[in-house]
């Protein structure tokens, strides 16, 4: 069975480091016409949510890039979904006790993904046709009814109009996190050590100075290339480094 997709972006990403743990929330869709000349209608989710998912929009799955593959794909759930005026909003919680779904959370509050697009079946379309317009092929489809299968977090949106309004739980920094900062900056401190002058900044030294000064620079570039070519101290680093670019 072939499903329709309709992308969102998501133009807002808020850490509330004190509220929950894994929830977003956002529009998985809009009444904006999208970028494949589709239009959904305010209405089209009701009886979906009503008939598939308990009425209140809970349980709907949420899928990473409407993959299907395998179980680990689908990365979370709804807890409500509801039609407002500017579409349909959701809350979800995304599973952090799986790679795929704590992967996708950071990602979401680093705001590296910030998309979001549902996979359905439209039940009920029209073709209307734009006003004024003589031509009668110009106009878009304009989608009545759904059936909602699926939400996804994806990289390319079509519907330009959605934002996800916050991401919730941010990084807690605890005492076993503490000592990883502290040795980020020790190692950092070292590595500032290490900075030599450059060949322009000696020819600037005075003369009497530039034996002593080499001597000092020949030293530290030493030991800048111990470092370098230390693959403990490289591996400790690089995975400092990791965790504060996840750390937000």
């Amino acid at each position: 069975m072939k499903f329709d997709h309709i992308n969102v972006q998501v133009k807002e990403v808020k850490a509330l480091p004190d509220e929950g743990t894994g929830v977003f929330s956002g529009y998985a869709s809009t009444w904006d016409r999208d970028l494949y000349n589709d239009q959904i209608v305010k209405g089209a989710f009701s009886g979906t949510l009503k008939d598939d998912f308990h009425g209140d929009g809970s349980g709907i799955p949420i899928h990473w890039q409407h993959s299907d593959d395998t179980p680990n794909m689908i990365i979370g759930q709804t807890l409500s979904a509801v039609e407002d005026d500017h579409g349909l909003l959701i809350t979800a919680r995304l599973d952090l006790d799986i790679p795929e779904g704590k992967r996708a959370y950071e990602l979401l509050q680093r705001g590296l993904i910030h998309q979001m697009s549902i996979g359905y079946i439209a039940t009920q379309t029209a073709f209307v046709q734009t006003a004024g317009s003589d031509d009668p092929w110009d106009g878009y489809r304009e989608i009545r009814q759904i059936k909602l299968f699926e939400i996804s977090l994806v990289q390319i949106a079509a519907n330009q109009g959605a934002e996800i309004i916050e991401v919730k739980a941010g990084r807690a920094i605890s005492a076993s996190n503490e000592s990883k900062i502290r040795k980020a900056h020790d190692a950092l401190a070292d590595l500032l050590d290490s900075i030599t002058e450059t060949p322009d900044d000696l020819e600037s030294d005075d003369s009497e100075n530039t034996d002593e000064k080499s001597e000092d620079d020949a030293k530290k570039l030493a030991e800048s290339e111990h470092k370098e070519l230390d693959p403990e101290w490289a591996e400790e680093f690089k995975q400092i480094s990791d965790f504060l670019s996840l750390a937000n």
